[in-house]
């Protein structure tokens, strides 16, 4: 009886769901579906949550109301019999956010609605990466450029960093490209001078982020994004989140051994994937074999050239990139790599080779499934990230 008596006064481990909670939870799920897979009729989202459209419509009806989405016009479908429905997307001005990417030398600022519209853009330079206050100015000069006055407009600030965060707390652990970022000022003083929450996240994180809703990983549940050039930055989504790990440490796979005892990288250990795979190694590699115009070499001018020693580094060039994305292919099984930077230069031809030999390091079984394109966002993809972050924060989406 005692135990009959304490199971009944015992009180549940969180709380019931009330109907305005669950109110913003189908919310939240309509809005997800769009981030996810684009335009979408008032059937296409009934048939997607198995419920009538009257359900669906008494959802989207609240989201039009506001104002965050709205009707637009029916692609045409040929062979269809009837009146397509037609689709439901963001308005353009629904979502508005401010988005920041940082390099090793500048900042680029920009206004982005959910759409992924980049409505203004700005960039300041950044003349000394050590310098913490100037970096912050730098920052802040670039949103002041693009965000409406007052600041309120906007659902808040997204800021992709090169380097080492922690989304939930806005904390810089360390940046090779920009050491003086280290700490929460860049998050709290942008929070402070436009009143809006600010989000912050690793560059390439923001970059596979904006290709997973922008992009070629648009429904695409397992993906790396690849950021080549001057360092490696790999952006994963398992299972259609992005991976962050534990404070956001998850993804530095850049620095995964690729030479047993191979040249010192930056990071201070040896061979690191980024030792054999960035433009520093192909301009020193490129002098080391005495071809011309080495200390500027990069993808697109190996490509376009037509003798025989480019064509050798080249092909050298994409194997040292292929090794890593091999890694991750046996890892993790992404079937897609979405190429950034550098590599995007070099064009087809080189995604090419880069698949190629990849396809050339993965058992046979993964091999067919293979898939190394370039980014059509390319250097939009961090802007657009950065925005995700707040859209997602804000409506309580899967990120």
């Amino acid at each position: 009886m005692a135990e009959k008596e304490q199971t009944q006064n015992a009180s549940f481990d969180g709380h019931l769901l009330t109907p305005s909670d669950i109110g913003d939870v189908n919310r939240s799920r309509v809005i997800q579906a769009f981030c996810d897979y684009g335009p979408l009729s008032r059937a296409d989202l009934a048939k997607m949550a198995g419920v009538t459209r009257a359900t669906i419509g008494n959802i989207v009806l609240g989201l039009v109301s506001s104002g965050l989405v709205e009707e637009i016009e029916a692609p045409e479908r040929s062979g269809r019999v009837g009146k397509p429905g037609r689709p439901l997307w963001f308005g353009p001005n629904a979502g508005l956010s401010g988005a920041v990417s940082l390099e090793a030398d500048r900042v680029q600022g920009a206004l982005v609605n959910a759409r992924g519209d980049i409505i203004e853009e700005s960039v300041e330079a950044i003349h000394d990466a050590a310098d913490r206050d100037a970096i912050v100015e730098a920052v802040v000069r670039a949103l002041t450029k693009v965000l409406p006055s007052p600041a309120s407009e906007v659902l808040g600030v997204g800021i992709a960093v090169p380097g080492v965060c922690d989304t939930a707390t806005g904390s810089v652990f360390g940046s090779g490209q920009l050491p003086g970022l280290r700490g929460k000022k860049l998050a709290q003083t942008v929070e402070t001078r436009f009143g809006r929450r600010v989000l912050i996240d690793n560059d390439s994180r923001a970059q596979a982020l904006g290709e997973k809703w922008f992009g070629k990983g648009r429904q695409v549940q397992t993906f790396a994004s690849v950021q080549t050039g001057h360092g490696i930055g790999v952006g994963l989504v398992v299972g259609g989140v992005v991976l962050r790990g534990p404070h956001g440490e998850a993804g530095e796979a850049g620095h995964t051994s690729v030479v047993m005892d191979g040249e010192l990288c930056r990071c201070g250990l040896r061979g690191c994937w980024e030792t054999i795979a960035t433009l520093e190694w192909l301009r020193t590699e490129g002098a080391r074999r005495g071809i011309k115009g080495a200390a500027k070499l990069d993808a697109k001018t190996l490509v376009e050239r037509e003798d025989e020693a480019s064509r050798e580094l080249l092909e050298r060039y994409a194997a040292n990139i292929a090794i890593g994305l091999a890694n991750l292919a046996h890892v993790l099984r992404p079937a897609l790599f979405v190429l950034h930077g550098d590599a995007v230069g070099g064009g087809e031809a080189f995604c090419a080779l880069i698949e190629r030999e990849t396809k050339a390091r993965v058992l046979p079984h993964i091999k067919a499934s293979i898939e190394v394109v370039a980014s059509d966002l390319d250097a939009r993809a961090g802007l657009l990230g950065a925005a995700g972050l707040v859209l997602s924060e804000t409506f309580n989406l899967a990120i």
